[in-house]
């Protein structure tokens, strides 16, 4: 049987959390966090986007779904080693680092450099599936809102309702994979036990946390895609048709 803590709601997380550590714990692995955004997410947008170019017309969802997996993929390679050193373990299991170059460097000295890939399939498996949801998706809501609300590329509020559709597909397509990734962490037990374990919630065990993931996801995926498409209209990404007398 897999053992684990009751469950608290997000409220009283916070509680305990700012109580027992103090406000600033909420910060806990910003530095690992930011490290990991500035490679690992810049890179899945950046494979993405070179994926597209290989791909004939039209570039249908299909396509899309193919290549943001590939690249997810790819990119968790390169997240997996900061992501390890943000996780969430029991206080007996942590490393308790300096920062996220000391953490890096405690699991290379002490576990070798393979330790930083431990675990790594269900992370890559997230990877995949968090850059379709996210960026295939917003590919594709984009290119829908685009048609039928009349709306040019470099519209703001085309970029605002495709992201905020981008990150509700995300979240439920994720869960499952993010809920079975964080039991395997804090137990050693095999994947089909967690499972098991997770089913015996019903079918809402797999999406136990949607609440706190929709909060974190929706703006996050929000300020992503309007810096994104700002950065592209703003340094000549796009072609801007002239107006024909």
């Amino acid at each position: 049987m897999v053992s684990i803590k009751k469950d608290r709601s997000m409220a009283s997380s916070l509680r305990h959390a700012i109580k027992t550590y103090g406000f600033f714990s909420l910060y806990d692995g910003l530095c690992a966090q930011l490290l990991r955004q500035l490679t690992y997410t810049s890179l899945r947008f950046h494979l993405y986007e070179l994926g597209k170019e290989q791909m004939d017309d039209p570039f249908d969802w299909l396509d899309k779904v193919l290549v943001a997996g590939v690249a997810g993929c790819v990119a968790g390679v390169v997240g997996i080693p900061t992501e390890l050193v943000n996780r969430a373990l029991p206080s007996e299991k942590r490393w308790n680092y300096r920062h996220v170059f000391h953490g890096l460097y405690r699991v290379t000295r002490d576990e070798g450099w393979k330790a930083l890939y431990r675990g790594s399939f269900l992370s890559l498996v997230r990877s995949g599936f968090i850059t379709i949801g996210q960026v295939a998706a917003y590919d594709q809501a984009k290119e829908i809102y685009m048609e039928f609300l009349k709306l040019k590329h470099d519209n703001t509020i085309l970029h605002l309702i495709s992201s905020t559709t981008a990150a509700c597909i995300c979240v439920p397509i994720i869960k499952p994979i993010e809920n079975l990734r964080t039991l395997k962490m804090v137990n050693s037990r095999g994947l089909l036990s967690i499972y098991a374990y997770m089913l015996r919630f019903g079918p809402r065990g797999y999406f136990r946390g949607m609440v706190p993931c929709l909060l974190r996801m929706v703006p996050n995926t929000i300020i992503t895609f309007l810096s994104f498409e700002q950065i592209r209209v703003q340094f000549g990404y796009y072609q801007i048709e002239e107006n024909k007398g």
